[in-house]
């Protein structure tokens, strides 16, 4: 591995910021709105990561301007703990940001990824600021939430705790919100109610606490991947190759489950019928970018909400769905086969 004070100086250290938060509550929305308002004469680089095996978040952020670097295939703070620094040197040594903004999958555990940043591998070339986890204050309803020892330590650790999707609340909702957040010990940095990802920039520059600590500092996602490759008649085969047309893989860990797919360039949806399989259950998580016959789209559904949007285009399509409950993979896989546009002869 590099070492990062070899790969880059600088008069000061590079102001770096972890946004973080559950499956969902809209992270990507939220670096996309930072990304849109960063002065236009500052280098802004993202890393993102994803439980998932393709990444899809890096597609959702591309905007041509900034460096946009992806860690797919787990969490950062344990399986893919490597893969982040090599993808974080990258940017330092590749792209010479003057600010970096580090977003890790809904289901990782921030302390180890803080413990990183804030060590001896990074000291002086490296400035971690606030942490800043968004939340969908209805989640605190749930009792599955609740319980996850991840979904605690993220708002645990957050020095700014911010309500997301603040438009769909209810005002008992929003009430709940401000009585949890009272409560909590150290008290934030600061404490809001956004919609649609609307973080206040100077967020960026509040201060890391070093008085916070981790509820459950042993919670981490353990995560196992199988990959597929699915044939034309929706079979699973072994994978073959590094880039078939039609690539499946499954993943699991911190109690979910998740289905990734990887499209060649000649593989088309009719949107109808892929809006139509995407929205065959509620599951916690599916987005994408996937070309259809009417052109590209991305694909960001939360729970059952959400449908397609017009996206610019890629090298290639992915898809995610995530999920508390397992897949039935084939049977989804089946329907997206049936839902693709035919080939011409």
């Amino acid at each position: 591995m590099s070492d990062p004070h070899a790969l880059f100086s600088r008069p000061r250290p590079i102001p770096t910021h972890l946004i973080t938060g559950f499956l969902g509550v809209g992270k990507t929305t939220a670096i996309r709105r930072l990304l849109e308002r960063r002065p236009k004469d500052e280098r802004w680089a993202v890393l993102v990561n994803e439980f998932g095996e393709v990444g899809v978040d890096a597609e959702l952020l591309a905007d041509g301007e900034v460096a946009v670097r992806q860690v797919a295939g787990g969490c950062l703070c344990c399986v893919a703990s490597q893969a982040f620094t090599v993808g974080l040197n990258h940017i330092i040594r590749r792209e010479r940001p003057q600010r970096i903004l580090i977003e890790p999958t809904g289901l990782g555990h921030p302390a180890q990824v803080i413990e990183t940043l804030t060590g001896t591998l990074y000291a002086s070339v490296l400035e971690l600021h606030a942490t800043i986890t968004l939340m969908d204050a209805r989640h605190l309803a749930s009792a599955r939430h609740r319980a996850h020892e991840t979904w605690c330590d993220q708002i645990h650790l957050a020095d700014v705790l911010v309500a997301n999707k603040a438009d769909l609340y209810t005002e008992q909702d929003r009430e709940a919100f401000f009585e949890f957040a009272r409560a909590l010990d150290p008290p934030k940095l600061r404490t809001a109610l956004v919609s649609r990802g609307d973080l206040d920039p100077a967020w960026l520059d509040l201060p890391l606490s070093a008085a916070r600590r981790a509820l459950f500092p042993e919670a981490h996602a353990f995560l196992t991947a199988h990959r597929l490759k699915t044939s034309e008649s929706g079979d699973p085969q072994p994978l073959e190759t590094d880039r078939p047309e039609w690539w499946t893989a499954e993943s699991r860990g911190e109690g979910h489950f998740g289905r990734s797919w990887r499209f060649g360039p000649t593989v088309q949806f009719e949107p109808m019928r892929l809006d139509e399989t995407l929205r065959r259950d509620a599951w916690d998580r599916v987005k994408g970018v996937v070309a259809t016959s009417t052109g590209w789209v991305s694909i960001n559904r939360v729970a059952g909400v959400g449908g397609l949007e017009p996206h610019p285009g890629a090298a290639e399509g992915r898809l995610e769905i995530i999920d508390h409950r397992p897949l039935d993979g084939e049977v989804i896989d089946r329907e997206l086969l049936a839902a693709r546009r035919p080939v011409a002869p």
